[in-house]
């Protein structure tokens, strides 16, 4: 009999162990998902929940995890690629982000033109741009030397309302076409130390007055020559502190789609900030050197370059196309494949 008492107690144990053990990790769970929500509510002392949220990349295809010290102090830690950060979506509004472009030493994105990125979009954006101007220029001097109160409509001529090189001057000219003959003769004119720029040297110009370099525009840091002899590619900030130069007042370049890089390469290391007048010809027929992505991209890409001009100072006072209308492969009656664009600061920089 107390063999058979003791059986039928080890067979309801068992059974109430079997039905209990789900039972309390049921409450088990609901503790967690309760407990640990109130207590990060009720007291800023105790460790909150680190939502992490993943977002899919607008086209990139690498990604790194970059750390938000804002997000880490409010218990959020965003998982961003390189696209979705430089896209700064509800983080920065657009004078944050100029803010940050004017003391970075990088080129940072601009935000997309529109909710989904667009090629038409992007584009409609960066022509509109390049072909506002800002600065009226009622003084100018054309390659002649002469002085009026209306612009010729031509881009090499002087804009004297700003002009700071009144008491000497310092000109700088990258070109492989030999078009840089007016902008040649307005320098010296204006009685500036003029420099050219050809690595061909068949451009070559006289009179002797005019400094000719065999020497080129580069946006990496090549190896570094003595002076500028040779058939070798140069940084401006290298060139320039070969000729004992700390600014150059304008300077003229006409890289054949090398620009993009060159240009995003003076934001980097500052160079950006040593010229007061810059006539500069763009290229849009296809992406540039070493510029790739997808389209939208690309001319995302171009104008957050242009822009980090404006944001440095520089501020346009003419722009004019050239003839054909294709942009990316794409034939459209409203952009043009090059614009040659002027830029003016405005305002004195710090030597």
């Amino acid at each position: 009999m107390a063999a058979c008492n003791f059986s039928g107690l080890r067979s309801i144990s068992h059974c109430i162990f079997i039905i209990g053990l789900p039972v309390l990790l049921l409450v088990q769970l609901l503790v967690n998902l309760t407990v640990p929500r109130a207590s990060s509510d009720a007291s800023g002392d105790e460790p909150a929940f680190l939502v992490i949220s993943i977002e899919k990349s607008g086209g990139s295809a690498s990604s790194e995890v970059r750390k938000n010290e804002r997000d880490l102090e409010s218990g959020v830690l965003g998982l961003w690629t390189d696209e979705e950060d430089s896209r700064l979506t509800g983080y920065q509004d657009e004078n944050e982000l100029e803010g940050r472009q004017a003391t970075a030493r990088e080129l940072i994105l601009q935000p997309w033109a529109s909710e989904h990125p667009s090629f038409f979009a992007e584009l409609q954006r960066l022509t509109q741009f390049i072909t506002t101007t800002e600065v009226n220029c009622s003084v100018v001097q054309d390659s002649d030397g002469n002085q009026s109160t209306h612009s010729s409509g031509h881009l090499d001529v002087l804009c004297i309302n700003y002009w700071k090189g009144k008491w000497g001057c310092v000109a700088y000219s990258f070109s492989l076409d030999g078009k840089d003959a007016a902008f040649l003769d307005t320098m010296l004119y204006a009685g500036c130390e003029v420099h050219r720029f050809d690595p061909s040297g068949r451009g070559s110009r006289e009179p002797a007055s005019i400094k000719n370099h065999r020497a080129w525009l580069d946006w990496r840091n090549p190896h570094r020559h003595a002076g500028l002899m040779g058939n070798v590619h140069h940084r401006l900030l290298d060139i320039m502190d070969s000729l004992g130069h700390t600014m150059v007042d304008v300077l003229r370049m006409d890289l054949e789609s090398a620009e993009w890089r060159i240009l995003e390469s003076w934001i980097k290391d500052g160079t950006l900030r040593r010229i007061n007048q810059l006539i500069l010809t763009i290229h849009m027929q296809w992406a540039g050197f070493e510029v790739g992505g997808a389209e939208e991209e690309v001319v995302r890409f171009w104008y957050s370059v242009l822009r980090a001009l404006r944001i440095s100072g520089l501020q346009l006072v003419y722009s004019a196309h050239g003839p054909v209308n294709i942009v990316l492969r794409h034939k459209l009656a409203d952009s043009h494949s090059s614009y040659t664009l002027s830029w003016i600061r405005t305002s004195e920089q710090p030597r």
